[in-house]
């Protein structure tokens, strides 16, 4: 059969692109980190006969493909602006939602596995034994829902979202409600508010004021006013979900405004991270992160195992925050309330948190976590040793 030229053109530019792909895909040279996605990059794994044998290679290697890809940030972009041009719900874990907003959708695989019970295991294990010796105004555990459970009329008309007051009841049983502060009543209360953001996983700045404020009224202990506080506006953050799906070419999302409350502690605190002395700050805003994609790290200068803030207000105690990134635009309202806050995140601590809590004069212990971070948390057992 002869072949026309017509079939040999789309013969040649099949094959030109293939090699085209090919070259670009040698040459480019591989990223560690993601600033878009702010997150690590999958590295090219090592090639072993243990890894062939049990598949993980090829697993490995297609997620490193996967994020190597040349100009995968233009190609997420556009798959999202074809999945909207269909109608698409969702993308990669994030709904498109009414009214600018990108809403995260967790499903019932996230929660309802052994990892996310086990987490409630140790979680209520954990309770008992430091309720027990701190006292119910000194030890409390705070859960915060999503955005999808919370911003159900910014869903998308179709979209089903998982229902998390199952799981934050089952926390709650373990804890003991005497101790268990669901923010889902406080946040419900202000949900016409900008309690979220449209583009990021975390609640906004005011999202976090409602939640210290049902905290502080469970402990039956006032709370700092926001007028106490000028307000910072930042404009333009793009966040983790818009990360996700990169709305650039799709258009219809609306950038967020961080907005960030200073007071005389806020900016006179004494900050060190994981007790470094090269690592010491006065304040606890790292406005350095401004300039960069991950606008929410100007909190505390992000993710560390150990960020401990001498408060200079004058108050007795230390408060122990055992939490995820949430927790971090709702520290700063507690500064007022407590002489020392240290913060502990499991993912980056190594050491054993009992003898850290008997070393160092603690007096009174938060849990903090979002009710998705916390479910999927492999690092709970920490709690325990």
């Amino acid at each position: 059969m002869k072949t026309s030229t017509f079939d040999k053109v789309k013969i040649g530019i099949f094959s030109g692109a293939l090699a085209v792909t090919f070259i670009v895909c040698v040459a480019h040279k591989p990223s560690e980190f993601s600033e878009r996605e702010n997150r690590f990059l999958a590295a090219k794994p090592g090639l072993t006969f243990s890894k062939i044998a049990d598949g993980s290679f090829m697993k490995d290697y297609e997620s490193y493909i996967t994020d190597q890809i040349p100009g995968r940030d233009g190609f997420t972009a556009v798959k999202t602006l074809a999945e909207t041009g269909r109608g698409s719900l969702d993308e990669n874990g994030v709904y498109f939602g009414k009214e600018g907003y990108l809403i995260g959708k967790y499903d019932a695989s996230l929660f309802e596995n052994e990892k996310a019970e086990g987490n409630i295991k140790a979680l209520g294990a954990f309770s008992r034994e430091y309720s027990e010796k701190f006292g119910g105004d000194h030890f409390s555990v705070v859960m915060v829902p999503s955005s999808s459970e919370i911003l159900k009329d910014k869903l998308p008309t179709l979209a089903v979202p998982y229902d998390q007051r199952e799981f934050i009841k089952n926390a709650e049983t373990a804890v003991g409600s005497e101790y268990f502060i669901d923010a889902s009543s406080a946040l419900n209360a202000h949900k016409d508010e900008y309690i979220y953001y449209r583009t990021d996983h975390h609640y906004t700045t005011l999202g976090a004021y409602y939640v210290y404020e049902a905290w502080r009224k469970h402990l039956d202990a006032s709370a700092v006013k926001l007028t106490d506080f000028t307000d910072e506006e930042v404009p333009d953050f793009l966040g983790t979900y818009d990360s996700k799906v990169n709305t650039a070419l799709a258009g219809g999302v609306i950038p967020d405004t961080i907005n960030i409350y200073h007071n005389k502690l806020t900016d006179s605190a004494k900050m060190t991270w994981d007790g470094k002395e090269d690592k010491v700050y006065t304040g606890i805003y790292d406005e350095t992160k401004l300039t960069v994609k991950d606008k929410y790290s100007v909190f505390f200068g992000g993710n560390h195992g150990i960020t401990d803030i001498e408060t200079g207000s004058g108050k007795d105690g230390t408060l122990l925050i055992i939490k995820d990134s949430y927790a971090h635009s709702f520290a700063p309202f507690a500064l007022s309330d407590y002489g020392r806050i240290v913060m502990i995140d499991l993912r980056y601590f190594n050491k054993s948190l009992k003898k850290y809590i008997e070393e160092n004069g603690i007096s009174d212990i938060l849990v903090l976590y979002s009710t998705a971070d916390f479910a999927e948390d492999a690092n709970m057992a920490k709690l325990l040793r």
